[in-house]
Parts: structure tokens; C-alpha cells; sequence
């Protein structure tokens, strides 16, 4: 069996050992309590070694029923991986910054950079928890200080891959010169119109026959001009969208001085804290 089987199979055997261990649990549960899928811990868990090298750690998960993480048994070199309680997620960071802790947690993706974590991961792929909550999920971790925000495709991939997939529903796109009244109501903000002598019905077009497709509730096909106004109205209605919808908000001065400095390379945030971990296993002892 080669080394990267035998890898995925420990992921996946440590996820399985972890949700039976949650079964032993019966207290109920509350808005907080998203207990992972084993099958997505497995993905985040094979991620997280093979981009930061953290094979031979100690993975701990102090997030569980009735759990304290405050006391949980900490050792140095630990690597924090769970899925925590959002409510108190900014609260679990300083904790863990402060301690000099490393981790990698799940986190909202919604309200991501509310946490102000050392590096956090936009990832936004929806996870199913065990209390049915579905929730866009991003992470926060300690493991690449030197970043503040970044993208995973990679591991919003490996997500996406051991989640139940919907059917993927075909999109029709039609030619310029061909609407129909469904696609026209998007312009229905502007005044727009086609001459009786520059347009003709359309039930279905030539290569949507042999599909045995048509346009959907009929449609029309019209001339380049016709074609062309039709591109301007589309334009004029988005603008307008745009105005009736959004609302620009404008850098003040500060900000501006602001992304100067930012420019010459000079961020104002702090470094994480990263007090020794002895000193806060000699607290959580004393406590």
C-alpha cells in the first residue's frame, strides 16, 4: 500500500473515530453545536498537512459536547483543528494567539474578517452539520502569519467533492439577435421597442430541433439594429440597477493616508501576542 493510502486512510479513520466519539453524547443541541461531517474534516485534515507540513503534530479537537477548551490538556507542538463555536470564535482566537497555540478552525465566512485572525481563508463553501445548519464556511489559522487573507481553491475543491451534489440544471444562451419575453423583463426599467418590420416569431430555433428543445414561452428574432439597441438597452437598464440598488461609499481622507502607508509596505496591525505555552499551561493548571 503506497504512503498516500495509507494517509488518507488514517484522515479518514480519525474523522470516523472522532463522530463515534460524539455519539457518546447526549446533551442537545444549540446553534453552535455544527459538528463536522467526517468526511469533510478528513478533506480539511489532508489539506492542512499537505500545505503546511504539519505531518508527525498532534492534531487535537477540544470542541465537543460538554468540552472546555480552556482547560483542555494543551502540549507544546499541538495543532489545534476543529470546528469551534461560532458565537465565540474572536474569544477562541485571542486565546489560542495569546497562548502561543497553533490552529486551524472553521470559521463563518459571512462575517470572516470580524475574527481579525492572524491569516484567514476565504473559502465559502457550504457545509451540511450534523444539527442540519447550512452554513458557508470559511478558516482561520496561525500556520502562515505572513498572510492576512487569501483564497484555497484547492481546498474549497476538496470540499466541494465529498458533498452530496445537486444535478447541475443546463444554461441557455441566445444569440443577440434572439429574445424572448422571460429575458426582456430584464430591460423592462427602460423604454425599449422593436418595429413590427425588423423582427418575426421564433417558436424554437434551427439547433435547438434535434434536442427536441424550443425558446422557452416563444420568442423573437429580430434584426442587427434591432440587435444592437437591444445590447444599449441592457446597458441602460444594469446602470440603473446599479443606481437604484447600491449605494458608494467614498474613501475619507484618513483612509486614503491610510492606503498610502499601505503602499510603502507599513500595516498598522499588531503581530499576534504568541505568549510562551508554558506560561498558559502554568495558568490553566493554577486555575
Amino acid at each position: 500500500m503506497s504512503n498516500k493510502r495509507v494517509c488518507d486512510f488514517e484522515h479518514e479513520a480519525a474523522a470516523l473515530e472522532y463522530a463515534a466519539f460524539l455519539e457518546k453524547f447526549e446533551t442537545k443541541r444549540t446553534t453552535d453545536d455544527c459538528f463536522t461531517p467526517p468526511e469533510v474534516f478528513a478533506v480539511v485534515h489532508r489539506w492542512v498537512e499537505s500545505e503546511y507540513g504539519t505531518g508527525g503534530r498532534r492534531i487535537v479537537r477540544p470542541f465537543h459536547p460538554g468540552g472546555d477548551f480552556v482547560r483542555f490538556d494543551y502540549q507544546p507542538g499541538d495543532l489545534v483543528l476543529d470546528n469551534p463555536p461560532f458565537s465565540i470564535l474572536s474569544k477562541i482566537r485571542h486565546f489560542y494567539d495569546e497562548g502561543g497555540i497553533d490552529y486551524f478552525l472553521f470559521a463563518p465566512s459571512l462575517t470572516l474578517f470580524s475574527i481579525k485572525a492572524p491569516t484567514m481563508i476565504v473559502v465559502g463553501e457550504n457545509i451540511e452539520y450534523a444539527n442540519k445548519a447550512n452554513i458557508s464556511t470559511s478558516f482561520i489559522t496561525s500556520l502562515e502569519p505572513q498572510t492576512r487573507v487569501r483564497t484555497a481553491p484547492a481546498l474549497a475543491q476538496a470540499i466541494r467533492s465529498v458533498r452530496p451534489q445537486k444535478p447541475n440544471l443546463p444554461k441557455y444562451v441566445y444569440p443577440k439577435n434572439v429574445t424572448s419575453s422571460a429575458l426582456l423583463q430584464k430591460i423592462s426599467s427602460v423604454d425599449f421597442s422593436i418595429p413590427a418590420n425588423e423582427c418575426e416569431f421564433l417558436s424554437a430555433m434551427d439547433a435547438q430541433m434535434d434536442e427536441g428543445k424550443t425558446v422557452f414561452g416563444n420568442g423573437i428574432i429580430m434584426s442587427d439594429r434591432m440587435a444592437a439597441e437591444l445590447r444599449a438597452a441592457e446597458l441602460r437598464a444594469a446602470e440603473l440597477r446599479a443606481a437604484v440598488e447600491s449605494v458608494e461609499w467614498r474613501l475619507s481622507s484618513r483612509e486614503l493616508a491610510i492606503i498610502e502607508r499601505l503602499n510603502a509596505g507599513q500595516s498598522g496591525d499588531l503581530p499576534r501576542a504568541g505568549a510562551k505555552q508554558a506560561a498558559l499551561f502554568a495558568g490553566v493548571a493554577n486555575g
